[in-house]
């Protein structure tokens, strides 16, 4: 594998102007669209972190906040000489350094909406464990164990197929990236086969107490993988396993990932917000609605009032 590969360009045969234009047009997107994904991102991380949620879901969708924050930072950086061929080049080390944490952040946001898939699957299938039985620090375990295994794998691969350890080994690799290839298809299997369980659930299932908004939320969060992450990672593994895909698949696959990481930020707060009131709420307030909170803010805010009420007879 030659990291570098993943964050300059890619060595084509001459090309008309047309499509040089048009790669100029997709780059020039992902870096606006990145930019929007940064902001977006941002204020969910700041809302989150600001305000301690009882939902489990708050957890993971903090940390995907956090992994798609960082994604961003280092895509928009990553495009830059695609969009300057001739002004701009970065060194090797630079180049190596924005893939290995590009591909770490990617694999780290699948893990994590593969968890929550899975979970809000069980949360639905299993109310009655989900409420009473369910380990009470299982999120955070589950986050950290995503964010420690990742790491383990982006080092094994920076080790085996860059200088950054030492020598490169081509043999282990490449033995590597099909690890990872088969990663990539068990948590895509795990999280379509999740995702599936909880439609048929929620659509042809008893009606049961459970979070209004965040199942499909869940559900959208699997679609936009799908039809817009997914193509990010078939692009690495076909550079590093050389598996032959058209050129412009290669930036084709940069814009689908800026789309992916940018648009959960408005999933959440589109899902969250209540029909005739938006953008006239708090966005803390349609964030918790979006995690299926409303209940239990309801119910504090009584508690809250009741209080009140009493202290002043």
């Amino acid at each position: 594998m030659e990291w570098k590969e993943g964050g300059q360009r890619v060595a084509a045969p001459d090309r008309s102007q047309e499509d040089q234009a048009f790669n100029l047009v997709i780059l020039a997107l992902t870096e606006l669209l990145s930019l929007g994904g940064l902001l977006g991102n941002g204020v969910v991380l700041w809302l989150l972190s600001r305000n301690v949620y009882r939902s489990p879901f708050s957890i993971y969708l903090l940390d995907v906040a956090c992994a798609d924050l960082v994604f961003l930072g280092c895509h928009m950086v990553a495009v830059v000489p695609d969009l300057l061929p001739r002004q701009l080049t970065f060194p090797g080390f630079v180049q190596t350094s924005l893939a290995t944490l590009r591909f770490f952040c990617y694999i780290v946001g699948l893990s994590l909406l593969a968890a929550i898939s899975i979970e809000q699957c069980l949360a639905t299938l299993f109310p009655a464990w989900y409420l009473c039985r369910r380990p009470r620090h299982l999120t955070t375990c589950v986050c950290a164990l995503a964010w420690a295994l990742c790491l383990l794998l982006d080092l094994l691969l920076s080790g085996a197929c860059t200088e950054f350890f030492g020598e490169p080994s081509g043999h282990l690799c490449r033995t590597l990236w099909l690890v990872v290839a088969a990663l990539l298809g068990a948590l895509c299997c795990a999280m379509c086969l999740a995702s599936l369980l909880l439609l048929l659930r929620v659509e042809r299932g008893p009606q049961r107490p459970q979070p209004r908004g965040f199942p499909a939320l869940v559900l959208l969060a699997v679609l936009l993988f799908l039809f817009c992450g997914l193509p990010f990672g078939i692009y690495w593994l076909s550079r590093n396993l050389h598996w032959h895909i058209p050129h412009y698949f290669y930036h084709f696959s940069f814009l689908m990932a800026a789309v992916h990481s940018s648009t959960k930020p408005a999933a959440y707060f589109c899902l969250g917000s209540s029909q005739g009131r938006r953008l006239r709420e708090p966005l803390r307030l349609v964030l918790q609605r979006a995690l299926g909170d409303e209940a239990e803010l309801a119910a504090g805010r009584e508690a809250s009032q009741r209080g009140l009420v009493d202290m002043t007879a």
